[in-house]
């Protein structure tokens, strides 16, 4: 085990912990709009820093662009309005200018709409590419915390919609400020009074549109629990899995009332929203029409009172529609933004709990092994108060298969899937040859491990892909995939396949072919032989198989696995006798210990099990 200078173990490695990713929801206040901006234009840089230069650009030239042509405008009018009878000749240098400098921000504008396309997509890939990170990164029992679930959902659906809505807003924001500045400028030049009042006009719609965004993110947050209960049971009526039983049950009327509740809910929980967005917005809208109604006011007043010439006035007032118009397109790009910044918090909060790499200092993970030892092991799940195991000690042995046996809620596959890594203790320590492995790189202990759990996963893939995925970086070895199929009794069928081991599996997808229960849990065997791990857990590893597969399999894995430590969890007893350890789980304790013939004699919970078994196969026979 490697130490500090100091002498002391190093700290363990970081794992991503899923308290880090409960953390309180951030500040959503408007006051926070800068950050939000801030963080918007960092997560467009990281992404697509090129199109975003080129795109930004673009927007300063077409806002400059439009101020040159409203200064150019307003000198072309005024010779044309106070000339003696001025000459095309003489008009024409400013009008061409005029139709270049069109042209130029039109070209722009043209550019920078198929650069903000690509900076869209891009900043969208990079965000989904930050969720599956940190869902790939985090402890597997975060996904059995609820709270969890809604923070991952949110996250998933604002990192497919909310960057894409943060670039474009981002890339409008600036040609809107750019264009603004420009307009700015050549009403200061004509008459700084309409500035301000023009300005002043769009501060109440502006202050309006921030509120009804600030109250669309609550409703969302409100929905995430029921949108996910509606999702789930979308899915159950519309997936292949769940079909046969949903007909078998007629529970399609049922299932689907349930669905269309929860819409109904939502629905009327919108229509609050609209209606609060509506009343408010209504308020900002009418105070900006009435100043902008006010401004329009004074500008005629100092016409006809012959405080300015009608050119200046002319151009003015096609300065102030102008920036009026862009005001309010400043105003729309503003509130989009501030509303996608306030949706990407939920996504930056999340991904931002993302583990650094591990210390280089920490232990190095397990390789093959002699003895693993569990030491007063418990374990408790987050949604749950009451332990799953408790104070469980055992061990096992390089070449011995150890049973775990006991009655269904006992705790075997929690125990499981604790030795495999997949969860942490809530106490107490495993260890491989003394080396506690709390401290070892968490990927490098599980590849050492290779599991087969009750639900395991049938990758709609091809046969080669479903046996190599043991062990990725031996995935051309085909030799190697067909010797663990052919270990596994899947040589035959899956060899028979129409294209043989590169036959799709499954029917999701055009070409696939399903397999029988028993076929796939064969398969998934043969990956877990494939890993060529020292420490093989199958968890209920006949469960579909008929009973004389089931009885060769279990006198072969002696043989399969015979340099390797096997934990094997079964709830039919008959099949473990031969298993050179069995440890009995009740209540997720260790009641008792032994081989078979002496948890026999003890004559206690494993020997009154074996009976009943006993003697249920022999009257079902």
């Amino acid at each position: 085990m490697a130490v500090t200078a100091g002498g002391e173990p190093p700290p363990p490695p970081r794992r991503l912990n899923v308290d880090e990713l409960l953390r309180p929801a951030a500040d959503r206040r408007l006051g926070r709009l800068p950050r939000l901006l801030a963080q918007a234009t960092a997560l467009a840089w990281r992404a697509a820093p090129r199109p975003l230069a080129v795109a930004t650009v673009l927007q300063l030239v077409a806002g400059a662009g439009l101020a040159a042509q409203l200064l150019v405008g307003r000198r072309l009018l005024t010779g044309i309005l106070d000339g003696d009878g001025a000459t095309f000749a003489e008009v024409a240098p400013g009008l061409w200018l005029l139709v270049m400098l069109g042209a130029v921000v039109s070209v722009a504008g043209m550019v920078r709409g198929e650069q903000q396309r690509l900076l869209a997509e891009l900043v969208g890939r990079y965000s989904a590419d930050q969720v599956l990170e940190v869902a790939c990164a985090v402890e597997l029992v975060a996904f059995d915390h609820p709270e969890f679930a809604d923070r991952l959902k949110r996250a998933q659906v604002n990192a497919a919609i909310r960057p894409t809505q943060v670039a474009n807003g981002l890339l409008n924001v600036i040609g809107g400020l750019s264009a603004l500045a420009g307009i700015a400028v050549a009403l200061l030049l004509l008459e700084p009074l309409f500035l301000a009042m023009v300005v002043a006009a769009y501060v109440p719609a502006s202050m309006a549109s921030a509120r009804g965004s600030r109250l669309l993110h609550q409703f969302s947050v409100a929905q995430t629990e029921r949108d996910r209960r509606r999702s789930y049971l979308y899915t159950l009526l519309c997936q292949r899995q769940e079909a046969a039983e949903v007909r078998s049950f007629g529970l399609a009327r049922f299932l689907r009332g349930r669905h269309d509740r929860l819409y109904d809910e939502r629905i009327a929980a919108l229509r609050l929203t609209i209606a609060r967005r509506v009343r408010v917005g209504l308020a900002g809208q009418l105070l900006t029409s009435a100043l902008t109604a006010m401004a329009l006011g004074v500008l005629l007043w100092m016409v006809t009172t012959g405080r300015i010439a009608v050119p200046a006035a002319g151009a003015a007032a096609s300065a102030m529609v102008v920036l009026g118009s862009r005001l309010g397109g400043l105003v729309t790009g503003t509130t989009s933004l501030y509303e996608a910044a306030l949706f990407l918090q939920d996504f930056t909060g999340f991904v931002e709990a993302r583990p650094v790499a591990d210390d280089p200092a920490s232990t190095p993970a397990p390789g093959r092994f002699s003895r693993l030892t569990v030491d007063e092991v418990s374990f408790t799940y987050p949604s749950r108060s009451e332990p799953s195991l408790r104070d469980v000690s055992m061990e096992i042995r390089a070449g011995q298969v150890v049973a775990l046996v006991g009655v269904n809620g006992s705790g075997k596959t929690t125990l499981a899937k604790l030795l495999a890594g997949l969860y942490q203790p809530s106490s107490g320590t495993v260890r491989w040859d003394g080396v506690d492995v709390a401290g070892c790189d968490p990927d490098g202990h599980r590849r050492a491990v290779a599991v087969i759990l009750q639900d395991f996963v049938k990758y709609h893939l091809t046969a080669r892909d479903n046996i190599a995925l043991g062990s990725t970086d031996r995935y051309d070895d085909a030799p190697a995939i067909e010797a663990a199929a052919t270990a596994t009794a899947a040589h035959g069928f899956l060899a028979a396949l129409e294209h043989g081991y590169d036959t799709r599996l499954g029917p999701e997808f055009l070409g696939g072919t399903d397999l029988s229960v028993g076929q796939w849990q064969r398969v998934a065997l043969a990956r877990a032989f494939f890993r060529d791990a020292p420490f093989i857990i199958l968890d209920e590893p006949t469960a579909a198989v008929d009973p004389r597969a089931e009885r060769e399999l279990f006198d072969g894995i002696r043989r399969l696995f015979s340099d390797r430590a096997v934990l094997l969890v079964s709830h039919r007893f008959a099949n473990v006798r031969s298993a050179d350890r069995i440890y009995v789980l009740d209540g997720g304790r260790v009641v008792e210990e032994g081989t078979h013939d002496e948890l026999m004699a003890t004559a206690g919970l494993y020997a009154e099990l074996f009976t009943l078994q006993a003697s249920s196969y022999v009257d079902t026979a």
